[in-house]
């Protein structure tokens, strides 16, 4: 099986000029053109699911298409998408925002999928997928160290629960690389998941 993770970041690119004429300013450019050229690399790679971070469901940026079911016309799979805010946010309401999320991309039959918030931060929402051998949780943590050190306690409870392999992906915005989020969770891992049990942090 080839798994792929990619923070596309909307496809709205990057470079100085991103923050000009004010800081985010990037964040409202169209991706046509951005997200044919990440589409066209991931497809040669081909992959048998792909985490798509930050990514968009449907906005204007995108001319109204989704960037997960474009990607699953590409590699012949299915998309699995969430907004990353949670339901009572005024984000999901908000024009551009509330296409802004997080997308499982999968050419392997999933069994199940289901949409889980955590506790803290603004960015709440994960991804469950569930195959027939394992299960796929997909992940984007707070930027803030306080709440994404809360949202990493919760998420490895929630770890500890699954009855299948699993894999963890996602962007934990931790800046000091898998080592600083591994120390939360892989440590209960060990200790508490059943024998047998793999976890996988990605």
């Amino acid at each position: 099986m080839r798994f792929v993770l990619y923070n596309i970041r909307y496809a709205t690119g990057t470079g100085w000029d991103y923050h000009v004429p004010f800081p985010f300013w990037g964040c409202f450019r169209k991706t046509e053109r951005n997200f044919r050229d990440i589409s066209s690399f991931l497809t040669k790679l081909n992959p048998d699911i792909v985490g798509l971070v930050e990514s968009d469901g449907g906005s204007y940026r995108q001319n109204g298409k989704s960037q997960p079911k474009e990607m699953a016309s590409q590699i012949g799979g299915v998309p699995i998408f969430s907004c990353k805010y949670p339901p009572e946010s005024f984000m999901t309401r908000a024009p551009v925002l509330k296409a802004q999320g997080n997308a499982v991309v999968t050419r392997i039959p999933p069994l199940d999928c289901d949409v889980h918030y955590l506790s803290h931060g603004l960015k709440r929402a994960f991804l469950e997928v569930e195959y027939k051998d394992f299960v796929l949780y997909l992940v984007h943590l707070s930027l803030r160290r306080k709440t994404r050190a809360k949202q990493l306690e919760e998420l490895s409870r929630n770890c500890l629960a699954v009855k299948k392999p699993l894999i963890l992906a996602g962007d934990y915005n931790t800046f000091g690389g898998a080592k600083r989020a591994g120390s939360t969770c892989k440590k209960g891992w060990a200790q508490k998941r059943e024998p047998g049990l793999h976890a996988h942090l990605s």
